[in-house]
């Protein structure tokens, strides 16, 4: 409702009715004044992304704090103009924030012409994310691939990579690095997991030991065909950014200083091209992308704000459980659940969203709704909806591009 001032004017409007309408009462249409004042934000957070639909002369506002405080969520079927809210809203962003920290994962190239200088655009030639950076379960994915019938091969693993370390650590004369304050295990042993770095031809080097102490000759085999394949991905170029270094070092603070844009030097935002990373390990890149977002700002005690842009969500958080990649469901959903905690925000952007997982949707308190004609589509959508203006997306078949139905805490009201 509209409050009147202290002439008797029209005032601030807020949300919810205090004195409801009797019986019989007139009802008016919303005069222009009415409704900028309606959708007008009283914040200096807010900033303008467009107009209204019913009035192109009030701007189409939103509240920065809330939209990224929270999560949110950009849908509409594929040619509806999705890239291009992305980038609109991130401008809007960036042009009053401009010591934000925001990465966008760009699975198709098309974002870095839109922000300038002020991104810093990461491709697969320039990527550093070295393998030792892995869970074991990633790097399983990344070597072995499906594990069916390979639970040899993934147990030598799981035997050799802690110790590879430790011959790593001992050959530097240390106890090792220690990657965003996670400590060693017990007694200063190292774990799969503990993303410390050590040398792939230590690794090499340690699965020919174990074959010249084998004396059955059928023993050998998961040694060799785990040999194999180590030495098959490591010397391949498309994983140059994972293998490729000729030195071993720990690179942990260079590498998320720049993704995370600390400092900011003028680009408050990072573009990761997905394009030109081998498709087979497209998940796994992603799953530790968001691993290190999360461990980044839990670790940061949310000082440094982040915002995560997920573009083609749909593939890495899918409704059906059988589908994508484990880990990277985990990462993004525990961004969803616990990442505003610590001052991670996610912005989901999916063409699919019957297809993405409803759980991760249903953390999104801002959604922005696109053209959408699937039914399944439109359903989904509905369902996540949580405003009572929902009615609004009986418009969204017929809606033209570029246009967009927004719900949720980062508006005044739905429009």
């Amino acid at each position: 409702q509209i409050e009147k001032d202290a002439d008797g004017g029209i005032g601030a409007f807020r949300r919810g009715v205090s004195a409801y309408p009797s019986l019989g009462d007139k009802v008016y249409p919303a005069g222009g004044e009415e409704l900028r004042r309606a959708y007008l934000w009283q914040s200096s957070q807010a900033v303008q992304i467009g107009t209204l639909r019913q009035d192109a002369s009030i701007p189409a506002m939103l509240q920065v704090d809330e939209l990224l405080g929270k999560h949110c969520a950009i849908l509409g079927s594929t040619g509806t103009g999705k890239s291009c809210g992305v980038a609109l809203i991130l401008r809007a962003i960036l042009q009053e924030n401009p010591e934000a920290h925001i990465l966008l994962l760009d699975p198709h190239n098309e974002y870095a012409a839109c922000f300038g200088d002020r991104a810093e655009v990461i491709t697969p030639n320039d990527l550093q994310l070295p393998f030792w950076f892995l869970t074991f379960e990633e790097l399983v994915e990344v070597v072995i691939g499906d594990p069916a019938g390979k639970e040899a091969e993934i147990e030598i693993l799981a035997e050799l990579i802690p110790a590879a370390k430790m011959r790593y650590a001992a050959n530097r004369g240390r106890e090792g690095a220690v990657a965003l304050k996670r400590s060693v295990g017990q007694g200063g042993s190292y774990t799969v997991d503990t993303p410390v770095p050590y040398r792939i031809s230590d690794l090499v080097a340690m699965i020919d030991e174990r074959m010249g102490r084998l004396e059955n000759r059928r023993d050998l085999v998961p040694y060799r065909q785990l040999k194999a394949r180590v030495e098959a991905k490591s010397g391949d170029p498309r994983y140059g950014f994972m293998f490729g270094s000729l030195t071993v070092q720990d690179l942990m603070a260079e590498i998320v200083g720049r993704m995370f844009r600390v400092p900011v030097n003028g680009k408050p935002i990072a573009i990761l091209e997905l394009t030109g990373v081998p498709s087979e390990i497209v998940n796994v890149v992603v799953s530790v992308i968001c691993r290190m977002t999360f461990d980044f700002a839990l670790w940061g005690n949310g000082g440094i704000p982040v915002t995560l842009v997920c573009e083609e969500a749909h593939r890495y958080v899918p409704n059906n459980p059988a589908l994508g990649f484990e880990p990277t469901r985990r990462a993004i959903a525990r961004i969803a659940k616990e990442g505003r905690k610590y001052g991670v925000s996610l912005m989901v952007v999916s063409q699919r969203p019957s297809e993405l997982d409803a759980t991760i949707l249903s953390q999104c308190n801002t959604v922005f709704a696109m053209r959408m004609s699937n039914d399944r589509d439109q359903a989904f959508v509905r369902a996540a909806i949580f405003d009572t203006a929902a009615s609004l997306l009986d418009f969204l078949p017929s809606m033209g591009m570029r246009e967009a139905i927004v719900f949720g805490d980062g508006v005044t009201l739905p429009g």
